[in-house]
């Protein structure tokens, strides 16, 4: 397939390829997308406060989150305008791309509480982890809608996997057992949605599973091990690892049906990391369950719609994109709430738009872009 567009400028030039661009978008995604990026700058704006920062110092959580949402909305913005063949076509560059980087963060990464997760680019801290959920995505999308690919074979589901397993081990060892679990979960989306055989999926899946202790021995670290240990000991230390789990209870409990408030000043103490992991405890106890329910709403409508477009897409490339998008946000949203709510352990998987930091909230703006620029210059989707 050449990588010429459908869309053309028409007689009205730049004019009319915008409109054009504009017609086809999916909208609903858009408004679920620009919803939670208000939410998320809704927390920063309370984070910021609770922390006594100033505002509009540099470094305050609020002004950094407006950063952050800018290039997201700036890198959605781009990347829907590109036509989404260009990045297949460079797919494999960006995948060697994505392995060097998480092989320079596990040598020259920034600690950050005993985790290599980051390293410094011009003086930016880039989160590699973040960046290869994505970028491993989109290769393993090419790999499994290639012309000689057949989506119902065993070779085709290992050759998934095979793409799947660098990123996910070198994201393991950083350690990031969060962000390594999303890499699987848009493995299994995006098999599931290619229609590979679901004994083979199956068969993936239990060899997960057999391999969890060769994990829990090589991958998993001292306190990732503490957390799960503290998860499913109902008798575990409440002022060792299950203090964060028990503070976001309480403040789950204290927000009711409409909240206390969102001043934000109240003499109200913060909780632990309620900037990221636990910021979905954090708005519930500003605006309740009413708050609670409008972000889970904002997720679910996201995943539908991805879910749609995978399911409509008239190419299989554009399906298992959508449906391993669908995956990575699913899981995400997912897990990030059912650890606020003490039904998962902790894992520090952030929320999605939500959560404070850059490198999610960009990562996501590309898949979805991307997703969208399927859309637009493919004509499919509903």
């Amino acid at each position: 397939m050449g990588l010429g567009s459908p869309i053309t400028r028409g007689p009205f030039g730049a004019a009319g390829w915008i409109g054009s661009i504009l017609r086809r978008m999916d909208w609903l995604s858009v408004a679920a997308i620009g919803l939670l990026m208000v939410c998320g700058l809704g927390m920063a704006w309370i984070n910021a406060r609770s922390y006594g920062q100033e505002l509009l110092d540099p470094s305050s959580i609020f002004l950094r989150s407006i950063i952050w949402i800018s290039l997201s909305v700036i890198t959605f913005t781009v990347v829907t305008a590109i036509n989404w063949r260009w990045i297949r076509t460079f797919a494999w560059p960006l995948y060697g791309a994505n392995l060097l980087l998480l092989i320079a963060t596990l040598i020259f990464g920034q600690d950050s509480g005993g985790n290599s997760r980051a390293i410094a680019v011009f003086g930016i801290a880039i989160q590699s982890s973040e960046i290869a959920k994505i970028l491993t995505l989109v290769a393993l999308a090419t790999v499994l809608t290639r012309e000689s690919a057949e989506a119902d074979t065993l070779s085709n589901t290992l050759l998934g996997g095979l793409v799947v397993a660098p990123p996910f081990i070198l994201v393991a060892i950083q350690p990031d057992a969060g962000t390594a679990l999303i890499i699987v979960a848009a493995l299994f989306g995006g098999l599931l949605l290619s229609g590979a055989a679901t004994r083979w999926i199956a068969g993936l899946a239990a060899f997960g599973v057999l391999v969890l202790p060769l994990a829990w021995t090589f991958l998993i670290a001292d306190y990732q091990k503490e957390r799960l240990i503290a998860f499913i000991d109902p008798n575990a230390d409440p002022a060792g690892p299950k203090y964060q789990l028990e503070q976001a209870l309480v403040a789950i409990r204290s927000g009711g049906l409409f909240g206390i408030g969102f001043d934000g000043t109240g003499g109200i103490n913060p909780l632990p990391v309620q900037e990221s992991d636990f910021v979905f405890a954090a708005l519930v106890r500003s605006f309740g369950l009413v708050g609670g329910l409008l972000v889970i709403g904002l997720i679910g409508l996201l995943v539908a719609r991805l879910i749609w477009h995978a399911w409509e897409s008239p190419d299989s490339f554009g399906t298992v994109l959508g449906g391993g998008l669908a995956a990575i946000i699913l899981f995400q949203g997912g897990v990030n709430i059912a650890m606020n709510l003490g039904i998962a352990p902790i894992t520090g998987i952030p929320l999605p738009f939500v959560s404070y930091g850059g490198a999610s909230a960009i990562s996501l703006a590309f898949g979805l872009g991307l997703v969208q620029s399927h859309r637009v210059h493919q004509g499919g989707g509903a």
